[in-house]
């Protein structure tokens, strides 16, 4: 999508992927078969935050991605541009990465 100039579509795209990260948390941490449909911030910086590294940037993170991806256009005196784009799907790859470790870590202990 960003090699194609869809950068809504990508941001719509990095929001799916840490939603569902997270609704995952949720449903291990808390051992629920119907998680919430959308969690609020309150939900999801206990599933974030460990013992040696706060989740408060994560979940910002993840509350402006929220908020991106429901824009319904972007202003056209303020286009995105693609190094603002990079950095976004960058920070979400690293922020899928953690994630995907800390359950990867949790469900081997």
């Amino acid at each position: 999508m960003r090699n194609h100039n869809q950068f809504k579509a990508c941001l719509i795209l990095c929001d799916w992927a840490l939603a569902s990260t997270i609704r995952a948390l949720y449903i291990y941490k808390y051992h629920s078969v119907h998680p919430p449909k959308e969690l609020t911030m309150n939900e999801i910086l206990p599933l974030v935050h460990t013992d040696t590294e706060s989740g408060l940037d994560i979940a910002l993170f993840i509350g402006t991605m929220q908020h991106l991806s429901s824009l319904e256009d972007h202003p056209h005196n303020q286009p995105l541009e693609l190094n603002n784009i990079d950095m976004l799907l960058q920070r979400t790859e690293e922020i899928l990465d953690e994630l995907a470790t800390r359950m990867k870590d949790d469900l081997s202990d």
